[in-house]
């Protein structure tokens, strides 16, 4: 069943964070995971000399962030592309 829900465990800057989510998103979850992990230690890498864990954590939320409004502005941008040429193309139908 889609609705069956299944537990994720995420390791994230030491800390151990449990997530009850749908079993069809666990990849994204674990995916997640691994992408935030390598980004993490990357800003720690380049950031270390004068940065605590939780100002390197909020660059990583902030950053995460803004990716994913970007790719929201693109998802839009191109939905109302196709949006256009499918009237376009019905409108040569209808006349």
């Amino acid at each position: 069943m889609e609705s069956e829900k299944t537990r994720v465990l995420i390791k994230l800057n030491g800390e151990q964070i449990s997530f009850l989510v749908p079993r069809h998103e666990e990849p994204y979850f674990r995916d997640a995971n691994e992408i935030l992990n390598s980004r993490l230690a990357a800003l720690a890498r380049e950031h270390s000399a004068f940065a605590n864990p939780a100002k390197i954590l909020s660059v990583l939320a902030v950053e995460a962030l803004v990716d994913a409004l970007k790719i929201n502005e693109n998802y839009q941008s191109l939905k109302n592309e196709v949006q256009g040429r499918l009237e376009n193309i019905q409108n040569r139908f209808e006349n």
